[in-house]
């Protein structure tokens, strides 16, 4: 089995469980989610989905996600699956942004946990006056 097949199948296992522990949120602040080290994640970010997972390490947050789109069932305009790292600095942040949306991760201090906070961009079109 290749390194890409198990790292897959991890992560596609792994992210069957949701992302636990919930922040509340307002109307204008999204929810963040708070992940712990070796949890799977799943969320979907604009028309893409993803599924991943974290590890701590020298004082750092070492994402790695699966990213594909959305299968509808038609297996000619289903794409390949792209696998993104991210290495996120304690206290620091970083983004995986699609056309019509992100997902923030921010790494706490001591990499002891980290936060996912999905963003939804809409296009601003100004008015003619």
């Amino acid at each position: 089995m290749t390194t890409f097949a198990k790292l897959a199948s991890v992560a596609l296992i792994s992210g069957l469980a949701m992302l636990s522990g919930a922040a509340g949120a307002s109307a204008d602040q999204p929810a963040a989610y708070h992940v712990k080290p070796l949890k799977g994640i799943t969320f979907a970010v604009g028309s893409k989905r993803a599924v991943g997972y974290y590890t701590s390490d020298d004082h750092a947050c070492r994402l790695t996600l699966l990213l594909s789109d959305a299968y509808s069932g038609d297996e000619k305009s289903f794409s390949e699956p792209v696998r993104v790292n991210l290495t996120i600095a304690e206290g620091a942040s970083g983004s995986v942004d699609a056309l019509d949306g992100s997902a923030v991760f921010r790494c706490a201090k001591g990499a002891g946990s980290l936060t996912m906070q999905l963003v939804q961009k809409i296009a601003y079109n100004a008015s003619a006056k």
